[in-house]
């Protein structure tokens, strides 16, 4: 056991010493952030939209459609876009023209810079038509913002033509059924909302968040020991290991050491969002805070934190030392592509569900595959988020823990074969390995 834990330590030495580890350690969290927030600075960025109404309808709507657009005024904050601006009818059209006479002038006075877009409004009797002309590059922006309230006003007009007053009419228009959705587990409806949000969909995400995170957890630690394998192999410090501790020993320890590696990661991640959230939690009324804390109390519990763990630890020693193992045949990269293709694409093949999955996480297709033990480490932390039957956590995790069993077993013999015999694999190799104890 102490040549395990010393073999463990030189392995997470060996990454955490690096510049490289450390680059990579903030990688993903930048990536993360740039994802989310380098388009909502762009959109902050985008200019204001100077918007002219041209009313040719005869009905007098250009004061209507010119509240629409002050409805859409810019904000200062940096989750809204550039807005719109009402300006001026600019100089060469008029109320006076023909649609055919404004629009003839129309294309010059928006390449001339004087407005982004003018909104041409006719009336056809009893439909209202609205013809947006915009700069190059502004097509639809306009259109997009005050589409419903355009709608609004052809509403408008046909309750007038059929006699419904204008009061009534708007009230009808605005008006909205009280619809709420409720499971067995929900609260009553007189909870708030943000409470009965967080405990109807916190569990999903959670599990998601799971789920994507163990996959890249697994992924990323496989393929890390399959490079220090390869590496080790090729400068002979592998065969002087094994001189000096059993195959099974150095397997282990290379697992448990690039696992230390991947909980110092966690761990300085975990520490990073813990005090975003808490600092965002700080700008929150503190009833809003409690509401938020009691939601995720009722779905985030130790028997549950438990499973998560279970079904991790199982999917990491299943590929870990799958991937550990193939590479104590390959002498290059390019020799393990030939198993990791494979191998990966069958990684894929959860993840390739989690958008159905997380809509419908009682689908019996995604029931079926998450007894599959390669897929269930990946699909049931998300499975988890609604209540299942104790035979399914039993067997999915008992079916998950016989293979990661047999996966080590097999990959103590096929890594120790490996590092000394130089051969390649085969399935010849792989049967043999299955079959036959490797003495010690």
């Amino acid at each position: 056991m102490n040549k395990t834990f010393l073999i463990a330590r030189r392995e997470y030495l060996a990454f955490v010493r690096t510049v490289g580890f450390w680059l990579s350690l903030f990688t993903l969290p930048l990536i993360i952030g740039c994802s989310i927030f380098i388009p909502i600075l762009m959109r902050h960025s985008a200019p204001v939209e100077t918007v002219a109404v041209l009313d040719l309808s005869g009905d007098h709507i250009a004061g209507a459609v010119a509240d629409a657009i002050r409805a859409h005024a810019p904000k200062p904050g940096i989750f809204d876009d550039g807005g719109l601006e009402l300006a001026p009818l600019p100089a060469g059209v008029s109320v006076d023209m023909t649609v055919a006479e404004a629009e003839a002038k129309i294309p010059a006075i928006i390449a001339s810079g004087q407005v982004a877009s003018i909104i041409v409004a006719t009336d056809s009797g009893d439909k209202l038509h609205f013809r947006i002309w915009s700069a190059d590059g502004h097509k639809g922006r306009v259109g997009n913002a005050i589409e419903w309230d355009l709608h609004g006003l052809q509403y408008y007009k046909l309750a007038r033509l059929n006699g419904v007053d204008h009061g009534l009419a708007h009230d009808m228009r605005e008006a909205r059924a009280d619809i709420v959705s409720l499971t067995p587990a929900s609260a009553a409806p007189k909870t708030d909302g943000l409470a009965a949000g967080m405990r109807d969909k916190a569990g999903q995400y959670i599990g998601i968040a799971i789920s994507y995170l163990t996959w890249i957890a697994i992924f990323s630690s496989s393929m890390i020991l399959l490079g220090s394998v390869i590496e080790e192999k090729a400068s002979k410090v592998l065969e002087v290991l094994l001189a000096s501790a059993s195959a099974e020993t150095l397997l282990i320890g290379k697992v448990l050491g690039v696992a230390a590696v991947l909980l110092t990661v966690w761990g300085l991640w975990g520490l990073t969002a813990f005090a975003l959230g808490s600092y965002g939690f700080s700008a929150m009324p503190p009833e809003k805070v409690h509401e938020i804390m009691v939601a995720l109390s009722g779905v985030i519990s130790v028997g549950h934190i438990a499973l998560l763990l279970a079904y991790f630890i199982g999917g990491y020693l299943m590929f870990g030392v799958f991937f550990a193992a193939v590479g104590a045949f390959c002498e290059t990269q390019k020799d393990a592509q030939a198993i990791v293709g494979p191998m990966t694409m069958i990684m894929m093949i959860p993840m390739l569900t989690m958008q159905v999955a997380f809509t419908s996480p009682d689908l019996p297709a995604l029931q079926y595959m998450s007894w599959f033990p390669l897929f269930t480490p990946f699909l049931m932390p998300l499975r988890l988020a609604q209540p299942l039957p104790w035979y399914e956590v039993a067997g999915t995790l008992a079916g998950m823990g016989v293979v990661a069993l047999i996966m080590v077993a097999v990959g103590r013999r096929a890594f120790r074969a490996g590092a000394l015999t130089g051969g390649k694999l085969t399935w010849g190799t792989l049967l043999r390995v299955a079959t036959q104890k490797a003495p010690d």
